[in-house]
């Protein structure tokens, strides 16, 4: 449970961000027995869906008189598109808000307030997981690619009843509650003592329905894995050429510049430069090939040791197709000699600080679920030898995340390799 969960006010409307959100079950929903577990977890306030099978809790919020509103309601609420979304927004006393939807409901885990280096690996985090998904972005601070601007005064306005926060009863008051409806019940026995009587020989005659069966996760889930291995042929051998290509286009003085590190993410590569005798100015005038941003980045009060960063797109070129669904990778024990044998090699030629880690099921849905068809996922890096890179091939069920060097002899490479389960 997130312990962070405070309110934010926008005029006269208080909005709840940081809560815990939990699916229940079918048979659970929002049932007095349901707020009394939830009042035993020392937990004091709750915001429900309209179906009230996924609830978002927390504890003591200060000042709880006034009405407050859960925000990832509001923006579920008022805001949403439908699919997959991600809300980040600038916060007073320099918090970010990160809350992310899918179908119009709370991504558990992503309903946060926080600092923004917290804000920032959450982010990461969210793409990670949504690696080939289709994401709407909306926000006001440009962290987020393909951005949809949206100022937070804009979007937290004139909330809906439906998601104001509700005060979870406490123990006493529930004790006080039934020790009334027992009574009433006692004086009311006497009267329809035979009519009860008449309807329980009636009950008993009658069949027992059965208890409705929980939604099966299992077609949503192979739906996801298919869409995420479908993305392999971008974000693994491509992608890395790509970067290649890119860091080769690059060159390793500009202007008076010296280039000291390229870092790249995605379809993104940032490359740092030292002053060595070029002012700013002459940098800014002639930028480096590809350049879509530049940064300027002094470091303290020297103005003859001052920094620049420079943002380049590296989109990955895909040739012709690869897995089309989790059932064509190869399995766990498979995949994880394969990859294995791989770095193995890459040491033989250079290769140092090879790992690799045994893969787990990739985005499990609710505790207890059996998949029929899981998608296992782990991580693997290496520190490779600048020379190797034009002709590196990664494996076609390997990413490829981060790409990094200080222009040494070598770079780091790090990324996911994804198989399905061992058959039986």
């Amino acid at each position: 449970m997130n312990q962070n969960a405070l309110w934010i006010s926008f005029d006269q409307y208080r909005f709840v961000l940081g809560m815990e959100w939990r699916l229940l079950d079918s048979s659970e929903k929002l049932v007095r027995g349901t707020l009394s577990k939830l009042r035993r977890e020392g937990l004091e306030w709750y915001a429900s869906s309209g179906l009230q099978d996924f609830v978002g809790i927390c504890n003591s919020i200060p000042e709880s008189k006034k009405p407050t509103y859960s925000a990832a309601l509001h923006l579920a609420d008022q805001w949403s598109s439908g699919g997959v979304e991600l809300f980040v927004f600038g916060m007073p006393e320099q918090r970010v808000a990160v809350v992310a939807l899918n179908a119009s409901r709370p991504v558990p885990g992503f309903d946060f307030i926080g600092n923004m280096g917290e804000a920032q690996s959450l982010i990461e985090e969210f793409e990670a997981m949504y690696q080939g998904t289709s994401v709407r972005r909306v926000g006001d601070l440009g962290l987020l690619a393909d951005e949809e601007q949206l100022s937070a005064q804009t979007v937290f306005d004139q909330p809906r009843a439906e998601t104001k926060l509700k005060q979870i009863p406490s123990l006493k008051a529930l004790l006080i509650t039934v020790g009334f409806m027992v009574l009433g019940l006692g004086v009311l026995a006497g009267l329809y003592y035979w009519q009860i009587h008449e309807r329980e020989d009636l009950l008993k005659n009658l069949p027992k329905p059965s208890a409705p069966k929980p939604p099966d996760p299992n077609p949503a889930y192979v739906a996801s894995a298919n869409q995420m291995v479908q993305s392999l042929a971008t974000v693994g051998h491509h992608q890395h050429t790509a970067w290649v290509q890119l860091a080769k286009a690059l060159p390793l003085e500009h202007q008076g510049w010296v280039m000291t590190q390229l870092e790249c993410k995605l379809e993104s590569c940032n490359a740092d430069w030292r002053r060595q005798y070029g002012s700013v100015d002459d940098f800014y005038a002639k930028l480096p090939p590809y350049t879509t941003q530049t940064q300027h980045l002094p470091t303290n009060n020297d103005a003859l040791t001052q920094n620049l960063q420079t943002q380049h797109p590296a989109k990955p070129k895909v040739v012709g197709k690869g897995y089309e669904k989790a059932t064509d990778l190869p399995t766990q024990s498979q995949g994880f000699r394969q990859l294995s044998s791989w770095l193995q090699d890459l040491s033989l030629i250079g290769a140092r600080g090879v790992s690799i880690e045994k893969a787990q099921t990739w985005a499990p849905p609710t505790e207890g679920i059996a998949l029929q068809q899981p998608l296992l996922t782990g991580k693997w890096s290496a520190e490779i030898p600048l020379g190797l890179a034009p002709d590196l091939v990664v494996p076609p069920f390997a990413s490829v995340n981060q790409m990094k060097t200080t222009l040494g002899n070598s770079y780091q490479l790090s990324g996911n390799y994804y198989v399905r389960a061992d058959t039986p």
